[in-house]
C-alpha cells in the first residue's frame, strides 16, 4: 500500500471517529430526554431489563456485520454508563434539595472534599471550602458561613474530624454536621458530646473514591446517630441518585469495615510490598490487574489508610485471617499436597460466590 492510500484510509478513520463521537453525544442527549420523561412518570432511572435488551441487540447487530460482539458490548456499556450518569446528575439538579441553602466543606480542597463540592453545587447549594488550601476569599467566606450554614460536611480524616468536633463542643455550628469518615470509632464520643449540646449530627460513609461519576454501582452507608432529622437530611442528598443506601447503627459500622476496608486494603498493600525489586519482563492478566489496583491504592493518603487500619478496633481479626490464609496456602504448597491445595481453591470459590 502506497503512502497516498494509507493517508486516505487514515483520513477516513478520522472522519469515522468524529462521527462516532458525535453519535455518542447525541445518544447521551436523547437518553437525558428519556430520563426527563421517567421523572415526569415517576419511574426509576435505571431499567435493567431494558439494558439487557440494548446489549443483546448490540451483540446481534455486531454478529450480523462481522464485528466481535464483545467490542459492541463494551461500546454500549460505556454509553449506558455515560447516559445513566447524565440522568443521575439531571435528577439531583431537578430535585434541588439544596436550593437557597449554604454548605461548608471542611477539608474541601481534598479529593473527596472537591467531589462533595461539585455534588452539592449540582443540588443547588452555595458551597465554600473551609481549607487553608482554598483561595483566600473562599476560605474567608466559609469561615464566616460556618456558624449558620445549613450543612457542614467534614471531609477530613477520622482523627482530625474527632479533634474538630471536640473544638466545636462549646459552640457548635447551627446546621446539620456530617462526617464522611471511613472509620467511626474515634468519632462516636465526640458525636455524642456534640449532640449533648443540641447540635444536629449525622454520619455517612461513601464507599467510593473521588474519581467516581456514576453512583449507580456505589454504596453509601448512612449511620444512625440517633438524630432522625439530621440523618434524613443527608440521606435526602442521595435519594435522587442511583447509589445504593445502606443503613447501619453507628456502632456497627467499624465491625463491617474491618472486612470491607481493612482486609481489602491490607491485602493490596501486602501484594505491592511482595513484588520483586526488579520488574518482571512479562505480565499475566492476574498480575496486571493486581498491579493496577495496588498502584492506585498506594498513591492515596497514607494517613487515611493508616487510620483505617489502626483506629478500627476490629482490624486485628481481619489481619489475623489474612495471615492465616497466606500460611495455609504456603503450608499446602510446601507439603506438596495437591488435595489440600484443591480444597483451598474450593473453599475460596465458595466464599467468593457469596459476593457475586
Amino acid at each position: 500500500m502506497n503512502p497516498i492510500e494509507t493517508d486516505a484510509l487514515r483520513a477516513r478513520i478520522r472522519e469515522l471517529d468524529r462521527t462516532l463521537v458525535a453519535l455518542a453525544a447525541e445518544r447521551v442527549a436523547v437518553a437525558r430526554q428519556v430520563g426527563d420523561a421517567k421523572r415526569v412518570a415517576d419511574q426509576p432511572i435505571v431499567d435493567y431489563a431494558q439494558e439487557r435488551v440494548v446489549l443483546d441487540r448490540a451483540r446481534d447487530t455486531a454478529t450480523a456485520v462481522g464485528l466481535d460482539p464483545r467490542v459492541a458490548e463494551a461500546i454500549l456499556v460505556t454509553l449506558i454508563r455515560a447516559a445513566v450518569g447524565a440522568q443521575d446528575q439531571d435528577s439531583w439538579r431537578h430535585a434541588a434539595v439544596g436550593q437557597g441553602k449554604t454548605a461548608v466543606i471542611v477539608g474541601g480542597e481534598g479529593r473527596m472534599g472537591r467531589w462533595f463540592a461539585r455534588f452539592l453545587t449540582d443540588q443547588g447549594y452555595v458551597v465554600g471550602a473551609l481549607d487553608l488550601r482554598a483561595t483566600g476569599d473562599e476560605h474567608a467566606w466559609a469561615q464566616a458561613a460556618l456558624p449558620t450554614a445549613d450543612l457542614v460536611v467534614c471531609a477530613t480524616p477520622p482523627a482530625a474530624t474527632a479533634a474538630l468536633y471536640e473544638r466545636w463542643i462549646p459552640a457548635p455550628p447551627a446546621g446539620v454536621i456530617v462526617d464522611i469518615a471511613s472509620i467511626k470509632t474515634p468519632l462516636i464520643g465526640p458525636i455524642r458530646q456534640l449532640q449533648a449540646t443540641g447540635a444536629s449530627v449525622a454520619s455517612v460513609h461513601p464507599l467510593f473514591g473521588p474519581s467516581v461519576v456514576l453512583l449507580r454501582e456505589c454504596d453509601v452507608v448512612i449511620c444512625d446517630t440517633g438524630d432522625t432529622g439530621a440523618t434524613a437530611m443527608v440521606e435526602q442528598l442521595f435519594t435522587s441518585t442511583t447509589a445504593r443506601l445502606i443503613n447501619l447503627p453507628l456502632d456497627e459500622h467499624d465491625r463491617l469495615m474491618a472486612d470491607v476496608l481493612t482486609l481489602a486494603h491490607a491485602t493490596v498493600i501486602a501484594f505491592a510490598l511482595a513484588l520483586p525489586d526488579t520488574a518482571v519482563p512479562v505480565r499475566s492478566t492476574t498480575l496486571g490487574a493486581l498491579q493496577t489496583l495496588s498502584a492506585s491504592l498506594v498513591r492515596e493518603s497514607p494517613d487515611v489508610y493508616y487510620e483505617i487500619q489502626a483506629l478500627n478496633p476490629n482490624s486485628a481479626g481481619a489481619l489475623d485471617r489474612l495471615a492465616r490464609a497466606i500460611g495455609r496456602v504456603r503450608a499446602a504448597v510446601e507439603a506438596r499436597d495437591s488435595e489440600s491445595f484443591s480444597a483451598l481453591m474450593r473453599e475460596g470459590e465458595e466464599k467468593t460466590s457469596l459476593y457475586s
